[in-house]
């Protein structure tokens, strides 16, 4: 099998309303689609966030550079494929983003094809570890409307589509506001939901302290990037000798040597390393290996339609961190393993390969 040909392309999809972080807005769902076909007819597709709107510079990266190794390669040999295109990340006064991106698409699609021509859904490939998982939703978003009353309904309406819990969005407001909101929705969802935070990276060590020590009581499943990046590692070991509440870092990591270091040195409980941000799947799949092997847990940020595959590879994933599909109006469309969720559970699909489908589906196969 040999790759004859292979495209790339963005797409843009403006949001029905403006969803504001801690540090970032979204207006748009951004998106760097890839398509290959091969000589036996197979062929792939993959699709990846554009959180940095690179996009157009990656996509010119990726058909100049990226789309000539692949030709007339063995998408089957997908590790060999990853070295070959590493170069790409190494120009040293280049944007390394705009490569990694680029070679993550290329993975991604190589890995698709992996899955179809086993005839499988990628994760009998990679070895189902786990029958289903939790969904919780990524939510709670600041907007200048949403009040603490507003906060509640949409928790609400999370567990009304089907959402076992929710990753909050803190770091926005002041500690005192976001301890109230951490609140407003444990009450709005009861014990049983579950209930993470993520800070992204916008607290210093003793805001960090404050806030955990303030919501000891609301049994938070993990706090997420609690800590600025400067000195995050040495900051999150010492956060971590004064919490019980388990701390996740590693998506603002672009290497699984970054990765590495977060877990040598005993500075998080959970990792999340990003497929797209790391350059791949192949990277990805190290990282939550080393994870494993230290007796770490694992999560996905973002991509669900990566994640719904990944996370249920692995005994110890958490969860599958989705979007309402306000914020994320493809993932619904495209993949319809959105359709396997039930009781705030999804289970594995049985379409081929990554199993995305997009509404205008060519003549993939």
């Amino acid at each position: 099998m040999i790759i004859e040909s292979v495209s790339a392309q963005t797409e843009s999809h403006e949001l029905v309303s403006t969803f504001h972080g801690s540090n970032y807005i979204y207006t748009h769902k951004n998106l760097m689609t890839v398509k290959a076909k091969t000589n036996t007819g197979i062929a792939g597709y993959c699709y990846l966030g554009d959180d940095f709107l690179l996009g157009d510079k990656v996509i010119q990266l990726f058909n100049q550079s990226i789309a000539p190794v692949l030709i007339g390669r063995n998408p089957l040999k997908t590790y060999e494929i990853w070295d070959d295109l590493r170069p790409q990340a190494r120009g040293i006064l280049s944007d390394r983003r705009i490569a990694l991106h680029a070679q993550a698409l290329a993975d991604a699609v190589c890995w698709d094809i992996v899955g179809k021509a086993a005839g499988k859904p990628l994760i009998q490939v990679l070895g189902l570890e786990k029958q289903h998982l939790p969904i919780i939703a990524i939510a709670g978003y600041y907007s200048p409307k949403k009040d603490l009353a507003g906060l509640t309904r949409e928790t609400h309406n999370l567990i009304e589509l089907g959402f076992r819990g929710i990753k909050l969005k803190v770091g926005g407001a002041s500690l005192d506001e976001d301890i109230k909101r951490v609140k407003t929705v444990r009450k709005a969802g009861g014990a049983s939901f579950l209930l993470a935070v993520d800070a992204n990276q916008a607290w210093s060590l003793s805001e960090a302290k404050y806030f955990l020590n303030s919501t000891i009581t609301e049994d938070l499943l993990w706090v997420e990037e609690p800590v600025h990046w400067d000195n995050d590692i040495a900051d999150l070991i010492e956060l971590k000798k004064n919490t019980k509440v388990k701390l996740c870092a590693g998506q603002s990591e672009c290497s699984v040597a970054g990765l590495k270091r977060l877990i040598d040195s005993d500075a998080v409980d959970i990792c999340n390393l990003h497929p797209t941000y790391c350059g791949g799947i192949t990277p990805w799949l190290e990282g939550a290996q080393h994870a494993t092997k230290n007796g770490l847990f694992i999560t996905n940020t973002g991509e669900p339609q990566l994640s719904c595959t990944l996370m249920l590879a692995f005994a110890n994933s958490i969860c599958i961190e989705m979007y309402h599909p306000d914020r994320d109006p493809i993932f619904p469309i495209y993949c319809p393993v959105s359709e396997k969720i039930k009781d705030g559970y999804l289970s594995s699909s049985s379409s081929l390969g990554w199993g995305i489908m997009p509404e205008k589906n060519d003549d993939l196969s």
